[in-house]
């Protein structure tokens, strides 16, 4: 009867961790000011704000792949939902082909943001490999 119970709470205790693992990967916490980094289908809360940030896709890439010579440096663009007390609005943020963070506003807030990886020429970015790297500030 011991050796049951052991076996029963080791059960509960690793299928509470394995529920945990799962859970917890498409949302993150974040607070105003701070960096964070998002997945595709990822979501950042701002609680302190009632806001949150989901990345819902990557819309296009064409920015000008390292090792290649281009006219135009492109751009890449990504989808996110924002949801700000409830009220939900798809954005589109738009990068520049640099590497350079770029910002855009929403409602009272600023977004600074940056889409990893770079392309390189001759290799494809895989939309798993997509992160978008943020700093939502209120305007000044």
């Amino acid at each position: 009867m011991k050796k049951l119970a052991v076996v029963f709470l080791g059960m509960l205790i690793l299928g509470s961790a394995l529920a945990g693992c799962g859970s917890g990967s498409n949302s993150i916490s974040a607070s105003l000011g701070d960096k964070f980094t998002l997945k595709v289908g990822q979501s950042a809360d701002i609680s302190a704000e009632s806001l949150k940030v989901t990345f819902d896709k990557v819309l296009n890439d064409s920015r000008c792949p390292d090792g290649a010579t281009c006219i135009w440096a492109g751009q890449v663009q990504c989808l996110v939902t924002l949801d700000l007390n409830g009220k939900k609005a798809q954005i589109t943020l738009t990068q520049l082909g640099s590497t350079d963070p770029t910002t855009q506003e929403y409602d009272r807030y600023k977004i600074a943001f940056n889409v990893t990886p770079y392309p390189k020429m001759n290799q494809t970015i895989s939309t798993s490999d997509y992160r978008l790297n943020m700093t939502i500030t209120k305007k000044s």
